[in-house]
Parts: structure tokens; sequence; C-alpha cells
């Protein structure tokens, strides 16, 4: 007997810890929401663009590509080249016969030269012209790369600061359905006790009550995770909750044309210029390797000076300089940049191949981009309806609840229809906000 008593005394008191340590956890969870930063939309775009870190890789590979333009460049410059050398001479010896007698030759033991070589290309089948086109159109791509990043970041800072805000709303009104439970728990409790409820009702509705602490719970957690990927995308620290400030101003009201949209998109996207910068290179390519049937032509200039002049017989110092052309002409690439020249022409069909693919793609994000938005303003109207509804239901059923001709269950499923109704109608404003940037971003206008 005394063991099953100190049993339960046992089950109580961890039941009563994890209670506390549960109610602490909430609050720490909500004073994190009370010390949220607040964040413009207009800001938080702004600090995307200025700190994200996959934009500044971007924007780092765009310095690479233009300083291999003028890298490429520096092939029209002359070459100039600069050797010297300096080498003691020992003694001579002049043998006879086979190593039978020999002569020492005094001979001045120092030798030195130098030599400045200048080569300046004049004529290289076009290969120089085309490696410059060429890394002038990868500095082309890396900006297209550039700008493709910026409205990816953009979108999903989007995505992520209304997502942000759908959980806030709903908080909210859970909030304030809490308070409506408290209220009634209250009530509930002096009627169960008065004998005009049953202990069923006031447990059903303290059961209501902990599905929505249930519900702030899990939202308030969501608000963490989706500040933290935000905090990252945006450049904060990551441990900031952030708070956005969202007016009803914000809510789009634009009518949008499909046709329009898929034109605008064709027109802006940057994956489409990718795609035709990426036939343009393919098609450079093809120029490149063409220019190895060219022959090479060069200016070259040397000017030299020795000391001794010859060897043995001089100790003077010889200075001397010559000007001229060379010309080199592989004749061997008639044969053997066939098969280069077969892949290259590939490369160019499957670079067109590519750019129908895209065009396919881009369609097709359009399109479900513009039925979503289309969706999302229907569902507004739908939603409050419902709303509208679910209020009139509940002021019914409150009444008769209110009169005793209504049971707790059906109080408090008016109760749940009403929150449901409200949360869908929050969700539904803020999904035509997102629905809205992502159309703008699948034209390209974001």
């Amino acid at each position: 007997m005394k063991y099953r008593q100190l049993k339960n005394l046992g089950l109580k008191y961890l039941f009563f810890v994890l209670v506390c340590s549960r109610t602490s956890l909430s609050f720490a969870q909500q004073d994190s929401l009370v010390i949220a930063k607040p964040l413009k939309f207009d800001e938080a775009i702004l600090l995307g663009i200025q700190n994200n870190k996959q934009l500044k890789i971007a924007n780092t590979n765009l310095a690479i590509a233009k300083e291999n333009v003028d890298q490429a460049k520096i092939a029209k410059m002359p070459r100039v080249g600069l050797s010297a050398g300096y080498t003691y001479i020992g003694d001579p010896k002049l043998y006879e016969g086979f190593y039978e007698s020999n002569i020492t030759v005094d001979y001045f033991n120092h030798m030195g030269f130098a030599n400045v070589v200048s080569s300046v290309p004049i004529y290289s089948g076009g290969s120089i012209n085309n490696r410059i086109k060429q890394q002038e159109l990868l500095s082309q791509m890396q900006e297209s790369v550039v700008k493709m990043t910026e409205a990816e970041v953009k979108n999903a800072i989007t995505e992520q600061y209304f997502t942000l805000e759908k959980l806030y709303r709903q908080i909210e009104v859970t909030k304030q359905n809490i308070i409506n439970t408290d209220l009634r728990i209250s009530q509930l409790k002096s009627r169960v006790n008065n004998g005009q409820n049953l202990k069923s009702d006031l447990l059903r509705t303290e059961l209501q009550q902990s599905n929505f602490k249930i519900s702030v719970f899990r939202s308030t957690n969501t608000i963490e995770l989706i500040s933290n990927y935000l905090d990252i995308l945006i450049g904060f620290p990551t441990n900031t909750i952030l708070k956005p400030e969202v007016a009803e101003s914000m809510l789009p009201t634009e009518n949008i044309d499909l046709q329009q949209s898929l034109a605008d998109a064709f027109q802006n996207r940057e994956e489409i210029k990718r795609a035709e910068i990426g036939i343009k290179i393919s098609e450079s390519s093809l120029s490149l390797t063409r220019s190895g049937f060219r022959p090479n032509i060069n200016a070259n200039l040397i000017l030299n000076t020795e000391y001794p002049a010859q060897w043995p017989s001089y100790v003077n110092i010889l200075n001397y300089w010559a000007a001229g052309l060379s010309l080199s002409w592989d004749v061997s690439s008639f044969y053997t940049l066939k098969h280069r020249i077969s892949g290259d022409k590939l490369e160019i069909d499957k670079s067109n191949i590519a750019l129908e693919i895209t065009k396919d793609q881009i369609s097709t994000e359009v399109k479900n981009a513009y039925v979503r938005y289309a969706e999302s303003k229907e569902n507004i109207k739908t939603y409050k309806k419902d709303v509208e509804l679910s209020m009139s239901n509940y002021k019914i059923v409150k009444s008769r609840y209110d009169n005793d001709f209504a049971l707790i269950s059906e109080i408090v499923d008016a109760e749940l229809q009403l929150n449901n109704s409200r949360i869908s109608l929050v969700n539904a404003n803020l999904d035509l906000i997102i629905q809205y940037y992502s159309l703008q971003y699948a034209m390209g206008k974001l």
C-alpha cells in the first residue's frame, strides 16, 4: 500500500516537472517572439542583395571572367624576351694522335652574351580574336548568372518573408481563441460545480484549449526556423528572430494577362539569355577550331651582344640586330581537326536544343504561377464568405448554448470552424502576395 502511494506520488511529481518544463519552454519561446526584430520587405530585399553569400560568389566569378577577357586581349601585344649568360672556360688543350701529346692554348677564359628577342603576331588565323570573343561571351554568361542569382535570392526572401508573416497571423488568431476558451473554462468550472454541466464538457473545452496552445507552440518553433533561414539569406546573425511588417496595401490587385506574361518571360528571363549566349559560345568554339587551318605570321626583332665575338680567334665584342618575318603552318591540321569540327557542330545543335528546353520550362513556370495567382484571388473571396458564415453560425450556437439549448460539443465545433476559417483567410491573403511575386519572378521582373 505504501509502495503504491509512493509510486503515485512519484508519477504526480513527474507530471508536475513535465508541465513546469513545458510551461517554461513556452514562456521562453514567447519571450523570443517579443524581442523579435522588425523587418520591412524592401529592407529585406536590399540586405539580401548586399549580403547574400551566393550572390557574392556570383559577383566574384563575374570579376574573374572580366579579368580573363583582359588576359585574352594581351595576346595581341608584343612578346619580349630577355636572355643573358656567363661562362668561364678553362685553358683548352689540343691533342695529337690518340692523346700522345698536347699543346695548351692560352685563351681568354671569360665568355658572356645577352640578347633581346621580340615577336609581334601579325596574323594568327583569327584564333586570337576568337579567343577574345569567347571570353567576352563567357563574361556575358556570368553577368547573366549574377542576375539569375539575384532574382532567385529575391524570390526566396519573398517566400520566406510572407510565410513568416503567415505564422505570426496564425498565432494571433489562435491566441484570441485561447483567451476565449480561458473564459469559457472558468465559466464551466462553476457550472460543473453547480451541476449545470457535465465534467466531460469541461474536459472537452480544456482539450480544445490544449490543441490551441500546441498550435501556437509549433508555429513559434517554425518562426524560429524560418527566421534562421531568412537570416542566412539577408546576412543577419542566425539567432535573430524576425518580425515582418506587412500592410494591407501590399495585397496585389493587378490583373495579369497570361499571353503578356509569357511574352515578358521570354524577353526578360536570364535563363533564355544564358542559353542564347551558350549557342554563341559553341559557334565561337567552331570558329576557333577552324582557325587551326590557317597559318600564323609573326614579326620578329633580335638585339644581340657577345663577348668574345668568336672562339678561339677573337676577343672582341660583337653587337648585331635582326628583323624579319616568320611563318608557321600546321599542314596536318587539315586532317587532324576533322573530328573536332564535327564535335563543335554537334555542340551547336545541342545548345539550340537546350534553348528550346529552357523556353518550354519557363513557359510551364509562367503558366503554373499564373494559375496559382488567379486561384489565390478566388480563394480570398471564398474564405471571406467562410468567415462570415462561420461567425454567424458561432453567434447562433453561442446564443443557444448560453440559453441551454445547445451542447458544449456544438459550441466547440463552431469555434473550431470559425478559427479554421479565419486562419484560412489569413493564409489566402498572404498566399496571394507570395503567388504574385512568384509570377513576377517567372516573368523575369523580380
